[in-house]
């Protein structure tokens, strides 16, 4: 999926073979007539005009490709007009790097064949650079490698000191700053591997052997070092980076390991990647028959929890076997106590309530939490004005402003989390409301 990793990555479709090889349909018509387009843009004030030119010489003249990219990161025409008035030093900046992409067709296809030798079954795939709007540098949709060239193509003479917000601006100046042009093409290898894989998984643990799937696959059939940062980090950090994922690995979140910004334990983003890698490396590594484990690599169905369990044990990766570490998981795991001012679902509350107060066994992380609609829909879900912590971070306090004779409905939801990352159990909180105000 993604590469250094604010970029969400790729995936694949048809291709022809010839005999038995597969040939990769580079296509990078998409980036020159985004240029095109970008020339007519620039050249006109008329901004109803400059609507029409992107829609009608780059959106609806684009690629399978293109559709394929917009619809995954929702690009629209605003979003294209959007960027280009707001960033005009960054397009300059990378127009001569995306005309370049044509230059790795062949060593593209040359590292295809090359991951067809190590997984005869390799299935054909279209690869197409696009131009998106700086929300990826590549992604796995529709059977398609998607390359968003404005980002994957980008060096460290691309311009990044006008980019908003802030956050977008210094993690695009970091990556600009590692060249990722050159390493497009295992990026497109690892991409590649995406497409022969199944679905990704549904706790930590799995997403991270998915991404992992791919870069330990792509650094063998191209014989290149990974790229990714955080691999080099958690090879130097092992038991730190070890002890902390084991206390995670089965919470549904991922935010703090994978397609993250700096903002964990570590201050390195993807540290799931490095996890990932080294459970392949480990699985490869205690299996006799080297052709047999990239085929089972490849083909680990990470939906599968037995699946998933049966691979990490095999890997040696662990420091407790998977079942205990479950068992300790679920044992730690942070439940909802109950709310303060309403102690049952059939209890008659006041419509003058002004605070509703959640409880927790233990501090949360007051960086995550989400609340998820019942099924009376968003009408139903209470009018939240304001959230606060208590000091010790086990409440959280809503200010709401509540309708008389009302249902409210609200769950309390995974994305709640300790301080060790492990995520609360869903809490499903209904109440309704007295018939007036006093």
């Amino acid at each position: 999926m993604k590469r250094i990793y604010l970029l969400s990555l790729v995936i694949l479709a048809s291709c022809n073979f010839k005999t038995s090889t597969p040939v990769s349909l580079v296509q990078n018509s998409d980036v020159h007539r985004f240029w095109k387009a970008y020339d007519m843009i620039i050249s006109t004030d008329d901004s109803k005009k400059q609507y029409d030119i992107i829609q009608k010489e780059y959106i609806d003249k684009g690629s399978p490709g293109l559709k394929a990219i917009m619809d995954k990161r929702n690009y629209t025409a605003q979003s294209y007009i959007e960027s280009i008035h707001s960033f005009p030093k960054f397009w300059e900046s990378i127009r001569s790097n995306t005309l370049k992409s044509e230059s790795f067709t062949k060593d593209i296809e040359k590292n295809i064949e090359k991951l067809r030798l190590l997984y005869p079954p390799l299935k054909p795939a279209n690869v197409y650079f696009t131009i998106g709007a700086l929300r990826t540098g590549g992604q796995a949709h529709q059977g398609h490698v998607l390359i968003g060239s404005e980002l994957a193509l980008a060096d460290t003479n691309t311009v990044s000191k006008e980019l908003q917000p802030d956050r977008l601006r210094e993690n695009l100046a970091a990556y600009f700053k590692s060249n990722p042009i050159d390493d497009v093409v295992l990026l497109n290898i690892h991409e590649y591997v995406h497409t022969q894989q199944g679905d990704y998984g549904n706790d930590l643990l799995s997403m991270a052997i998915f991404e992992g799937v791919a870069e330990f696959i792509s650094v063998l059939a191209t014989e290149q070092a990974s790229v990714v940062p955080a691999i080099a980090f958690g090879k130097e950090n092992e038991e730190a980076v070890r002890t902390r994922f084991q206390k995670e690995m089965f919470s549904p979140n991922w935010n703090d390991w994978l397609y993250n910004d700096f903002e964990n334990e570590f201050g390195v983003r993807d540290l799931g990647y490095y996890v990932g890698y080294t459970i392949c490396e480990g699985y490869y590594k205690n299996t006799p028959d080297k052709a047999q484990a990239i085929k089972e690599i490849i083909e680990l169905d990470c939906t599968n929890a037995q699946a998933v369990k049966d691979f990490v044990n095999k890997s040696d990766y662990l420091s407790k076997p998977y079942e205990d570490l479950k068992k300790e998981y679920e044992a730690k795991q942070p439940q909802v106590l109950g709310m303060k001012e309403i102690e049952t679902v059939d209890q008659l509350v006041d419509a003058n309530l002004k605070t509703i107060t959640i409880d927790f066994s233990t501090a949360m992380n007051t960086r995550f939490r989400n609340f998820k609609l019942g099924d009376l829909g968003q009408d139903h879900f209470p009018p939240i004005q304001g959230v606060q912590w208590s000091e010790d971070n086990t409440s959280l306090i809503l200010q709401v402003k509540l309708e008389a004779d009302k249902r409210y409905q609200m769950i309390v939801d995974r994305e709640f989390r300790d301080l060790a990352g492990r995520a609360v159990s869903p809490f499903y909180m209904e109440f309704t409301t007295t018939k007036s105000k006093g």
